[in-house]
């Protein structure tokens, strides 16, 4: 059954009720494919649709038509397929986003729902484990941000591939972008995924991540990916539009330098990569005040250890990404810095670290000496080992100048606690 609609002066459309006695008739057409399969079908023009798959396509092109939508229709309360809406517009269209986004706001006020740009990253609903996953994720941003003052981290994923698209005369799979951008490509989207914004000004560039996917096969976000490893770009706005379409937004909010790490979920299977920009105001070379780039690797294996069922990609290799990135340079990530020069990295490294510890639980004490107070790391891994704390949870505390107990967390903070001292009382706490 078929009803016909106008919508505006620029397209026609056509709303179809499956027909059970005579579904298998029109087995061929778009809408029939529609929906069975649930997903949407689309061209940017007919002429991409064989006749075989399009058996209306002589006469509409003949009406002068050239862009084709269609949208499964769902009720809100079921999830259950009732219908479908297609649209064929009057020129060619290569990005059907906006009508997509019509569509649905229309539908939602009959109480019933189709598919939205952009839709959820993962093909999995998002059960209650999958959002305990996420939510640990977010932590992890929120506390590697909060440690070394960044103002932006996001999680980026693969898009799956929802929706199809008719182009040289095959009807492919595609992301759910609705964009002959992303036709052929296999893309990475922000959506429904985790982030955490630390400095309001970069809020803009965190929206317009969420409506943009990025190539798998190009972009540094990919490269983590694909390597399932760490990546770094000094200035993202060096880069191009074709490598990272995001690069002009970056510009507007005073973003530059960003690092990715591949991120894995043991217990889903989900791959993640996490995002991290440095600070607005780095005006210098050294854009992240005293921050080794191993300082950053540091913290986030801390986190992830912290936490279970997730495993942090290969950080012995970081992949440097210039204004080319198919001619990227993998570099040793404990020997770099992010991006300063050789006297810059001399006076970072000269930092004093002949200090002494004194660690003490309960009732029992231990002194440490370098290398074990060099970072957070070796002198949590050096005191669980001397009072024997494995598999156990470990806080450690030290009193500051106004009698304050402080948590170290990080490097960060071990080294404000050796500021003004070259030996420092620490309690520890375990649960």
């Amino acid at each position: 059954m078929k009803d016909s609609v106008r919508i505006g002066g620029t397209l026609s459309g056509n709303v179809f009720l499956l027909d059970k006695d005579h579904a298998e008739e029109d087995i061929i057409s778009p809408p029939t494919r529609v929906f069975r399969q649930g997903s949407p079908e689309w061209t940017s023009d007919l002429n991409n649709y064989k006749p075989i798959d399009f058996p209306q396509q002589e006469c509409a092109i003949r009406c002068n038509l050239h862009g084709y939508l269609a949208l499964p229709v769902f009720d809100s309360t079921t999830s259950l397929c009732i219908g479908v809406i297609d649209l064929l517009m009057s020129s060619k269209i290569m990005d059907f986003s906006f009508e997509v986004q019509q569509v649905h706001k229309a539908l939602k006020t009959q109480s019933l729902t189709s598919p939205q740009v952009s839709d959820f990253t993962t093909p999995k609903a998002p059960n209650e484990q999958r959002l305990i996953e996420l939510d640990i994720v977010h932590g992890i941003l929120k506390s590697v941000c909060d440690s070394h003052n960044l103002p932006l981290a996001q999680t980026w994923a693969v898009s799956p591939s929802t929706s199809f698209v008719s182009h040289d005369n095959i009807i492919d799979k595609t992301c759910s972008s609705f964009s002959t951008k992303c036709i052929g490509k296999v893309c990475m989207s922000t959506t429904s995924l985790p982030f955490y914004v630390r400095d309001l000004r970069v809020w803009p560039f965190m929206e317009a991540c969420k409506t943009q996917h990025l190539d798998k096969s190009r972009s540094f976000v990919g490269k983590a990916l694909l390597a399932r490893g760490t990546s770094y770009c000094k200035d993202v706005n060096a880069l191009s539009v074709e490598d990272y379409p995001l690069v002009h937004n970056a510009c507007m909010s005073g973003l530059t330098s960003c690092f990715t790490v591949f991120l894995h979920s043991v217990v889903d299977d989900d791959e993640y990569v996490l995002e991290f920009f440095q600070q607005l105001d780095s005006k210098d070379g050294i854009h992240v005040s005293d921050l080794v780039l191993s300082y950053l690797v540091q913290t986030l294996k801390q986190r992830v250890e912290d936490v279970s069922g997730f495993k942090l990609g290969d950080t012995s290799a970081t992949e440097f990404i210039g204004s080319n990135i198919q001619n990227s340079l993998t570099t040793r990530a404990n020997s770099l810095v992010f991006e300063t020069d050789s006297s810059d990295i001399e006076s970072l490294l000269a930092i004093d670290t002949n200090y002494e510890v004194e660690a003490t639980l309960e009732r029992s004490f231990i002194n440490l000496s370098p290398p074990f107070t060099s970072n957070f790391s070796s002198l949590t891994k050096e005191v669980v080992r001397r009072f024997n704390l494995e598999g156990k949870r470990l806080r450690m505390k030290y009193r500051d100048e106004a009698n304050d107990w402080i948590l170290i967390t990080c490097d960060r903070d071990l080294e404000l606690a050796f500021e003004e001292r070259k030996s420092l009382s620490v309690r520890c706490e375990v649960d």
